[in-house]
């Protein structure tokens, strides 16, 4: 199994969770950023583990300190890097494919690219709060500027950056996804109404947008129940489960 993590998320955040008494879980709003995390086996990474093996990687300008600083390229940047980066990835650790990838918020439309153009390498998928390819068809062209200036903006300087109009444009023209086992899930915690802004799109059009991608891979599109966007802190049981039910099925052909 390999996680393709969101923008500016890095592999380590898929071996820690949200305890279940720290107080951000009483919110009715994602409030992610106010958590306390801690390591954990029933973390998502750890948990498929014991199933199968899992391969989870730092994108350029996203782990932030220490030894393993990943690497500084110039952002925003375009996805076709990200897809590239994740096939020499792979050839450099010889890993034997095919893989069960998960993507997880940006690393969703990572994946869908990489699906698209490197069918060979992909067994399975599993979308985990993923950015949807339908979302631009959902939202009104105010919306789509202002999600394609966020993504591009760094947050910080040094902080990952990413082009996603460049990212629609090249999976609209991409070869169609493959047929293989696939889940998609969804967050039902957004953001609170002080932090968002009218050119936001809203939580009912990013459900309709990854319902499509669902439809599109030929499969659902599950809501998860008191969990954020960072689904695999929130609900990691939940995803852990649905990850290696796809694992099985791919085993069983």
């Amino acid at each position: 199994m390999f996680i393709i993590p969101g923008k500016g998320s890095y592999a380590e955040a898929w071996n820690v969770i949200v305890p279940q008494d720290d107080p951000i879980r009483s919110s009715p709003y994602d409030i992610i950023t106010q958590a306390t995390f801690v390591a954990s086996p029933d973390a998502v990474q750890p948990t498929v583990a014991r199933t199968t093996q899992v391969c989870a990687y730092d994108r350029p300008n996203t782990r932030p300190d220490g030894d393993d600083r990943s690497t500084e390229v110039p952002q925003p940047h375009g996805i076709q890097q990200d897809v590239d980066d994740v096939v020499a990835l792979i050839d450099a650790a010889q890993l034997p494919g095919p893989f069960v990838f998960v993507g997880h918020s940006y690393g969703g439309l990572v994946l869908d690219l990489l699906a698209r153009s490197h069918p060979e390498l992909v067994a399975g998928i599993v979308m985990v709060d993923g950015v949807s390819e339908f979302l631009p068809a959902v939202g009104t062209p105010e919306q789509n500027a202002a999600f394609q200036r966020d993504s591009a903006t760094p947050p910080e300087p040094g902080d990952e950056a990413v082009l996603v109009d460049d990212a629609f444009a090249r999976i609209g023209a991409a070869p169609p996804l493959p047929v293989v086992p696939a889940i998609v899930l969804s967050s039902d915690k957004f953001a609170p109404p002080e932090a968002l802004r009218p050119d936001n799109y809203t939580q009912a059009q990013i459900h309709q947008a990854n319902s499509m991608l669902a439809a599109a891979l030929g499969t659902v599109n599950i809501v998860s129940t008191g969990s954020g966007h960072n689904m695999m802190l929130y609900e990691p049981k939940f995803v852990a489960d649905n990850i290696i039910d796809i694992v099985e099925r791919v085993r069983r052909g």
